[in-house]
């Protein structure tokens, strides 16, 4: 059996070929080793280019933090709506009631009555409806107390109440007059009444409401007024109507007062045209 040392070749490490009695160092291969100057210079040269970007980091500012500037909107408070405050008077931006001594000759005809209306940003005519979608004209009918057409009816400031037109529109510009006074419009209770409406206020009220088919609520020539009103000669409003709502075709008539004849209503008033 072959010997596995005989059979496997010895391993050795080739011998330098070198010339006998020479003592030069086999020549030396690129990269694989440096001198110590040199290894001193590459160091150095490794550290400052380290050392460069980062001092150059340090000493350079910080850049400003970038703002997201729709997170910001989204967080920022909401812009306050832009109201718009109450105009005086119905329908239009500001009314002045014009009295008779205030008259001039550019002023238009139709401005020559206290009834008037003037219009501080006036339209090219001059003028406004003081109560839109009511010309204040009073149309003729046959029409029962009480069963007056929708025709012959305007609606005032407040949706639940109804008058004849001329009587809407005269009461609509006192009641100008009265905001430019107390601030807030005039306060209504009633006005025109349906046949079946003063028939229940006949049965719940007999001392108060009026024959049913009689009364001037029926013609809507009539309202009951509130917000003090109603307590008479010792309401600083009430006074002030007694003392200007005839301008405008209005009255407390003389039964409802103190002595009338009838029963004592300060509340109550009445249309009468001119």
């Amino acid at each position: 059996m072959p010997s596995h040392r005989a059979d496997t070749p010895q391993l050795r490490r080739p011998r330098e070929n070198r010339k006998s009695g020479s003592n030069r160092r086999p020549p030396r291969r690129p990269g694989t080793q440096l001198s110590a100057p040199q290894v001193g210079i590459a160091g150095a040269l490794g550290i400052a280019t380290i050392a460069a970007p980062l001092s150059g980091a340090m000493s350079a500012p910080m850049p400003k933090v970038q703002v997201n500037q729709i997170q910001m909107a989204s967080s920022a408070s909401a812009p306050a709506f832009p109201g718009l405050p109450d105009a005086v008077g119905i329908g239009v931006k500001a009314l002045r009631v014009v009295p008779s001594a205030e008259l001039s000759a550019p002023m238009p005809v139709l401005l020559a009555a206290p009834r008037t209306v003037v219009v501080s940003r006036a339209s090219r005519a001059g003028e406004r409806s003081v109560l839109p979608g009511c010309d204040g004209v009073a149309r003729t009918t046959t029409a029962p107390n009480g069963q007056l057409p929708d025709n012959v009816l305007c609606t005032l400031w407040d949706p639940k109440h109804r008058l004849r037109a001329d009587a809407a529109v005269a009461l609509a510009k006192l009641n100008v007059a009265y905001k430019q006074r107390f601030g807030n419009a005039i306060c209504l209770t009633d006005s025109y009444r349906t046949i079946g409406e003063q028939v229940r206020l006949r049965s719940t009220k007999p001392g108060l409401a009026a024959v049913p088919g009689t009364s001037e609520h029926g013609w809507g020539m009539a309202v009951d007024l509130c917000d003090g009103v109603q307590t008479g000669a010792s309401s600083s409003r009430w006074q002030w109507l007694r003392e200007n709502a005839s301008d405008y075709g209005w009255q407390n008539p003389d039964w409802a007062q103190v002595g009338g004849g009838g029963p004592h209503e300060p509340w109550h008033w009445e249309f009468t045209p001119s």
